[in-house]
């Protein structure tokens, strides 16, 4: 998207354009997020990293170790191969030159 405050376009949205052909998927490592471009749209998927007891630690506020769900990787990764996203995610939001 357009960053009002720079005056330019972000540079994720950058990146999905110019090597995503407008989609992208990016790990907010402080906070285990992952957030998905899609043009204009922003999806916040969730994680792929769970505790122990296969929760979520959005944020990073409990301070429990992590571990890499490969249920939920899985789940990304068919989404992003299968060109799915549009089809299986239903929450989209407009990025809102954040991006």
């Amino acid at each position: 998207g357009i960053n009002a405050e720079y005056g330019s376009t972000g540079e994720c949205t950058k990146h999905a354009q110019k090597c995503g052909a407008g989609t992208a998927i990016y790990l907010v490592i402080m906070s285990s997020t992952v957030v998905i471009i899609r043009g204009e749209r922003v999806y916040l998927w969730g994680s792929v990293y769970l505790d122990q007891h296969d929760e979520e630690d959005i944020d990073l506020k409990r301070g429990k170790p992590l571990y890499l769900s490969t249920t939920r990787y899985e789940c990304l990764n068919q989404q992003w191969i299968s060109h799915s996203f549009d089809h299986t995610l239903k929450r989209w939001g407009w990025h809102q030159q954040q991006f």
